[in-house]
């Protein structure tokens, strides 16, 4: 009876176990594919670039924006890479994959890809694309 009485307790343990590493495993997949409410620093991505784009590049950023508005920054930031190895003078697709990174978490990817795109607007002469940068920097330096 000893034997039945221990193999009971044993899968009673084992259950109680499974069940603890099954819920706790959860709460980490989603927390690392979903930022948290309130944790979104960036919730609008830059709609439009400011230079001319290819046919493929221009559907690439449209869907990279729309991705970001639904809250898939994952997404969002592949489509904008696409975008970048079409047009790598895109300051908008950095900016933008910046804002997806710092979404993300990501914040020293985020960091390189705006002051990248600080660097195209600079030689685009976009001063309204440079003060956009500098405030979505100091976001990032409050987190």
């Amino acid at each position: 009876m000893t034997s039945i009485l221990g193999s009971v307790e044993f899968w009673a343990w084992l259950i109680l176990v499974s069940t603890i590493l099954g819920v706790g495993a959860t709460a980490m997949i989603n927390a690392y594919a979903r930022p948290e409410m309130g944790m979104v620093a960036f919730s609008e991505a830059i709609a439009e670039s400011s230079t001319p784009l290819n046919a493929d590049a221009i559907a690439w950023f449209e869907q990279g924006c729309n991705a970001h508005s639904r809250g898939s920054y994952r997404e969002a930031g592949d489509l904008f890479s696409r975008v970048i190895q079409q047009e790598t003078t895109c300051a908008e697709a950095f900016h933008n994959r910046g804002l997806a990174q710092a979404n993300l978490g990501n914040y020293n990817l985020a960091v390189s890809d705006l002051l990248k795109a600080s660097e195209l607007y600079d030689r685009q002469g976009t001063k309204a694309g440079i003060e956009r940068v500098k405030k979505d920097l100091e976001v990032l330096a409050q987190r």
